[in-house]
């Protein structure tokens, strides 16, 4: 039998778990919150922001610059994509079945369905 004091503390402590998780309306990520982060994460300036679908995921698309200095990667301009739900960073690149999935203009199948022989022509990656 657990005694009663245990059993309390651990229904209090579950409690207090459940009222810290957030709920599906503040869950949700905003454009200036999107901003703000990521300038504080990777220390880049951000030049622009837009929403738009990536894959089946409401995403906001940030457009950032890396801080002039000396080194390589100065003023190197690329675009991250935030999940606007959950605030994380969606990938780049995403796993399929037969491996990495690119963009639509990179797939093979596409360009072999307006020229057949186009698939002997050449290796595609």
């Amino acid at each position: 039998m657990i005694p009663l004091c245990r059993l309390t503390g651990f229904v209090l402590a579950l409690g207090l778990a459940v009222a810290a998780l957030p709920t599906p309306g503040s869950a949700a990520m905003g454009e200036a919150e999107a901003v703000k982060m990521i300038e504080a994460t990777f220390d880049v300036q951000v030049l622009r922001v837009r929403a738009q679908q990536v894959g089946d995921r409401p995403a906001w698309l940030l457009t950032v610059m890396n801080r002039g200095g000396d080194f390589n990667t100065a003023f190197q301009v690329n675009t991250l994509a935030v999940d606007r739900e959950t605030g994380k960073l969606l990938p780049a690149v995403r796993h399929g079945a037969s491996g990495y999935e690119p963009s639509g203009a990179d797939r093979r199948e596409d360009k072999v369905g307006v020229r057949p022989d186009a698939i002997r022509s050449r290796p595609w990656r």
